[in-house]
C-alpha cells in the first residue's frame, strides 16, 4: 500500500507548509508568508497528482490480477479418451484422472466484490467445484458416457458460505455464480487454470497446447436437436 503512504505523507507536509505560509500572512510577513504558500501549493499539488496516479495504475492491477488455480497435464490413452494430471493450487501431489470426450473443463464458484473492495485488496473469493470432459460435438455430448469429479471440499467452517451470507451488509459483494472454462485435450498438451476478478480462464502451458488452441474449432452441424420434456 506504499503507493498512497508516500504521497499522503508528502502532501501533510505541503500542507503544513501552506498552513503555515497563511499564517506569515496572517501577521503580515507577506514576503515569507507567500513564499510558504507557493511551496506548500505545489508540493501538496505534485502529491495529490501522484496519488491520484498511483490509484489508476493500483486500480489496473487489482482489476486485472490472476492468480493460479490448478495445473492440468493431459496424456491419450484412447480416442476421446485421456488421463489428466491435475495439481491444484496449495497441493504438493497432482491427482490422476480419466476423462473422457474432446475438452477438458473446470468449474468454480464465484463472490465477485465490488471495485471499490477490489482496490482497497479484497480479491474474488472461490471455490473449485468440477472437473469434467465434454464432447465437441453436441450430439455426442448427449449420447456418449462423461466423466465428472469434484475437485475441492474445505473442512470446517466453509468461508464462501459465510460471504455470500454475510458480505451485504458492506454492500460490497457484487455479484455471486458460477464460472467454468474448458480447452480442447491433446496428447502432451499442458494448461494452467487461472481465477481472475471476473471468473476462470485457461493458459496454455506448453507449445502443444499452444498448437492445440490455434487449430480448435468446433465442427460443421454440431448442434443437436435434444427432446425437452413439457410438464
Amino acid at each position: 500500500m506504499i503507493w498512497w503512504i508516500v504521497p499522503a505523507a508528502v502532501g501533510f507536509f505541503g500542507l503544513v507548509i501552506l498552513l503555515t505560509g497563511l499564517a506569515r500572512i496572517g501577521k503580515r510577513k507577506f514576503r515569507t508568508g507567500s513564499f510558504r504558500l507557493l511551496t506548500g501549493g505545489m508540493v501538496l499539488s505534485g502529491a495529490t497528482l501522484v496519488s491520484l496516479v498511483g490509484l489508476n495504475l493500483q486500480t489496473y492491477s487489482r482489476l486485472t490480477l490472476e492468480r493460479p488455480v490448478a495445473t492440468v497435464e493431459l496424456t491419450k490413452i484412447d480416442k476421446q479418451l485421456f488421463h489428466a494430471n491435475v495439481l491444484l493450487e496449495g497441493e504438493d501431489v497432482p491427482t490422476g484422472y480419466e476423462v473422457r470426450g474432446d475438452e477438458i473443463e473446470f468449474k468454480a464458484r464465484i463472490i465477485k466484490w465490488t471495485p471499490w473492495a477490489n482496490i482497497i485488496g479484497y480479491d474474488a473469493v472461490f471455490k473449485l467445484d468440477r472437473m469434467s470432459g465434454q464432447y465437441t460435438n453436441i450430439q455426442e455430448d448427449v449420447d456418449k458416457p462423461r466423466t465428472v469429479y469434484p475437485l475441492k471440499s474445505e473442512p470446517g467452517i466453509d468461508t464462501f458460505v459465510l460471504v455470500r451470507k454475510r458480505g451485504g451488509w458492506l454492500k460490497a459483494v457484487d455479484a455471486y455464480y458460477g464460472s467454468g472454462t474448458y480447452v480442447p485435450m491433446l496428447d502432451g498438451a499442458k494448461y494452467q487454470i487461472m481465477m481472475t476478478q471476473n471468473g476462470l480462464i485457461a493458459r496454455p502451458g506448453n507449445p502443444e497446447a499452444n498448437e492445440g488452441l490455434r487449430n480448435w474449432h468446433p465442427p460443421v452441424n454440431s448442434v443437436a436437436d435434444v427432446p425437452v420434456d413439457i410438464d
